[in-house]
């Protein structure tokens, strides 16, 4: 049963809702999370469900990016429209009595109570958290601490890791590579278990825009699982959708970007790592909003 209700509009912070919902799952259990993208089925009366899941949940987050308060269709601003379904969740959730956490991303700030529809302003009075891409796993830990007081914990023994979230999105980093025609994805290497990647390792890497950093990698392996951090422009990120297959790990990361005065933009990292001989060889591609780069080879070595 779900445990915490994950509101958040699409084009705003899509990216942002799903990264934390897999974060949660793994801290709550499978399935912990109600997100709509996952949790309504086609043909649902979408009002019916929502209602329902607020119903069960212990707690609310409202994931709050920079075009939440003004997205816009040809109507006009679209929380102005009481049949807004994002508008639908907070009246919900704000009249459940239940806890409401405003959660902001994508440098994101609080919107002002005037600035909201009326039935909407008890938000503004709620204490928010904000989720950093830099400073991700400290934001995320107050967030679950949070959390915490209302939510129970993933039980003894139970799945940690998100089959659903996780299979979708390693099925989408699938399709796409195999779109791109690109076949290194599948390259065959030698069997090898996953704890020779276990440790710390660094290499120079040469990015397509003249920028040259050096760059750390952790690897952990727990209940057989592979967890840790690849940085990637010199900053820390967390893994995901780690798969180990013929001696290789594939896995995620993500990051923003930023273009004058555009708003952020969500760019993951695409890796795939083997051990070859005493270093580690790496092909990393970057994918983009409307673009996957040429694939980038280099080889770490052990710290």
């Amino acid at each position: 049963m779900s445990k915490v209700f994950v509101s958040y509009r699409r084009d705003d912070s899509a990216g942002f809702a799903g990264r934390l919902t897999d974060a949660l799952e793994r801290r709550f259990g499978v399935d912990s999370v109600f997100r709509d993208v996952d949790d309504i089925a086609v043909g649902a009366d979408f009002g019916v469900v929502i209602e329902q899941a607020l119903q069960q949940v212990q707690a609310v987050l409202v994931v709050i990016g920079p075009r939440w308060l003004d997205a816009r269709d040809e109507r006009g601003r679209r929380l102005d429209d009481p049949g807004d379904y994002v508008r639908r969740e907070v009246e919900l959730a704000l009249a459940s009595g239940k806890p409401v956490i405003p959660v902001l991303v994508g440098g994101a700030t609080m919107p002002a109570a005037e600035a909201l529809p009326p039935t909407l302003r008890g938000l503004a009075n709620r204490n928010a958290l904000a989720l950093g891409d830099a400073g991700w796993g400290a934001d995320l830990a107050r967030l679950e601490g949070a959390l915490a007081q209302w939510v129970e914990p993933t039980a003894p023994g139970e799945r940690s890791a998100p089959v659903r979230g996780r299979r979708a999105l390693a099925a989408a980093i699938v399709a796409l590579v195999l779109a791109l025609g690109g076949g290194w994805w599948w390259l065959r290497g030698v069997e090898r278990g996953p704890q020779a990647l276990v440790g710390e390792w660094s290499a120079e890497v040469a990015y397509p825009w003249n920028l040259t950093l050096r760059e750390h990698y952790v690897f952990t392996l727990a209940d057989g699982r592979v967890g840790g951090s690849a940085s990637f422009l010199g900053v820390p990120r967390a893994l995901e959708a780690e798969e180990w297959e013929d001696g290789r790990l594939r896995f995620l990361t993500r990051s923003e970007t930023v273009s004058g005065n555009e708003p952020p933009r969500e760019m993951g990292q695409l890796y795939e790592v083997w051990r070859e001989g005493e270093t580690l060889r790496v092909r990393l591609q970057i994918r983009r909003s409307h673009s996957v780069d040429a694939p980038l080879e280099f080889v770490a070595q052990r710290q």
